[in-house]
């Protein structure tokens, strides 16, 4: 079974609350149904809530700040390949990935579960 993106994220801020990091989480979605959450969506976006943003803002201990899109895991295949992930990304998180990744000492990308975001920071970690 494949872990669902909010138990990703709870092992993400896990494992950095664990080491130490400097992160948030950036709540895009609203959550609520109904007309209760139309009101809400439409209160957020009158104060500039934008689709597509990251997860996950991070700042790194080599003194940069890295935005995470935190998708659920690829599935691995009988074949030991790993498949296609049950989540989407969609036209906005990609223009905003694209858009985080031309300023200096900012990094953006999307990784497919927990683990493949702590590989990301160890790799950006070692760079120095």
């Amino acid at each position: 079974m494949i872990p669902t993106e909010k138990q990703e994220g709870e092992k993400l801020a896990n494992i950095l609350k664990a080491n130490q990091y400097k992160f948030t989480h950036i709540a895009n979605e609203i959550g609520i149904s109904g007309k209760v959450g139309m009101l809400v969506n439409k209160s957020k976006k009158l104060q500039g809530l934008n689709k597509g943003f990251p997860d996950y803002c991070i700042i790194l201990k080599r003194g940069s700040l890295l935005f995470v899109e935190l998708k659920r895991q690829r599935k691995r295949l009988k074949s030991g390949k790993i498949g296609s992930s049950p989540s989407v990304i969609s036209k906005e998180q990609i223009e905003w990935i694209n858009a985080l990744n031309n300023i200096p000492n900012i990094e953006a990308h999307i990784c497919y579960g927990a683990d493949e975001a702590i590989e990301l920071i160890l790799r950006l970690e070692s760079i120095v």
